[in-house]
């Protein structure tokens, strides 16, 4: 298929997704997105087809607002940078970069994603909520700073992760899974760890929903089951009891502070009100299992004594 044809199919699912989402194919949308990205960089050495294909580019994006919905915005502005560092070798395919660079309040690249596009993503309701175009975008905008911006900081320290906006520290977890792995939660020297440890990921995660997603998305954050934390809770108050009879010295200086007396009483009243009940139903059903056994007998010796 001819690039020209991708891009034609890129346009239309973002007139979809504007217009007809329910008709938006985001599994397809990524795929038309990854197949144009493909082959900018042999585009690099194919200057007569990089400039036709930078002037299809301009025309398509002339066509309608560029910031007519934040995935259109999103999608050409990153897209179209991609396209001039990694195709546009001599300065003759970039028409449609500087046309979308002059729609930015902001020019210099890195500060415009940074400043604006990822703001954008973690606005609520973003991308009409869809995670999948979320997650993509973002890490999009990383793999870009990775590429052709600054260098990422390996150690960077709690506190000036704490400073940063919330959105930059999706932005920088981002990059930091891409260039360092997805298991940093586990190494003990990594910020992921510490950040575990103290329950950073925890308040940050109840701010929103979205923030929620991907911390789960990226295990940071440890979620316990209603049951789990019923169990946990058992288990630590039936620890604390078993504590309290193993000293008889203890367990009189427990028994002598208000909250804990308190509790045990109450406990003790509870074994024996469900004791007072426990008691009388077992007696009945034992009473009434004789009884049968009784009329059973007594059936038995009738029968016998009629033949």
């Amino acid at each position: 298929m001819d690039i020209k044809s991708y891009i034609d199919d890129l346009f239309e699912y973002l007139d979809k997704f504007e217009n007809h989402y329910d008709e938006f194919k985001t599994e397809a949308f990524l795929q038309t997105y990854n197949g144009i990205y493909a082959v900018f960089q042999a585009l690099g050495q194919q200057r007569e087809q990089a400039i036709e294909v930078d002037r299809y580019f301009l025309e398509r994006i002339k066509k309608t607002p560029i910031t007519s919905s934040d995935l259109r915005q999103l999608t050409i502005q990153l897209l179209i940078t991609f396209f001039e560092s990694e195709a546009d070798i001599d300065g003759q395919s970039n028409k449609a970069y500087l046309y979308c660079r002059d729609l930015r309040p902001i020019k210099r690249d890195v500060t415009y994603f940074e400043s604006h596009l990822v703001p954008t993503l973690f606005r609520e309701g973003s991308l009409n909520n869809n995670f999948p175009l979320n997650d993509f975008m973002l890490k999009e905008i990383a793999r870009y700073l990775g590429k052709f911006g600054r260098g990422l900081q390996n150690d960077l320290s709690p506190e000036s992760f704490a400073a940063m906006d919330d959105s930059m520290k999706f932005l920088e977890l981002m990059r930091r899974r891409l260039i360092l792995g997805t298991d940093l939660a586990a190494d003990r020297n990594s910020l992921e760890f510490h950040l575990l440890r103290v329950d950073a990921f925890g308040k940050i995660g109840a701010k929103s929903v979205l923030f929620d997603r991907y911390l789960t998305e990226w295990g940071y954050l440890r979620k316990d089951s209603f049951w789990s934390k019923i169990k946990s809770s058992l288990g630590d108050f039936w620890g604390r009891i078993k504590g309290a009879f193993k000293s008889t010295r203890y367990f009189r200086l427990v028994t002598t502070q208000r909250p804990a007396a308190f509790l045990l009483y109450g406990l003790v009243i509870v074994f024996f009100i469900l004791l007072a009940i426990y008691v009388p139903v077992k007696w009945s059903d034992y009473s009434q299992s004789q009884l049968e056994n009784m009329q059973q007998k007594a059936s038995e010796v009738q029968k016998g004594a009629g033949k």
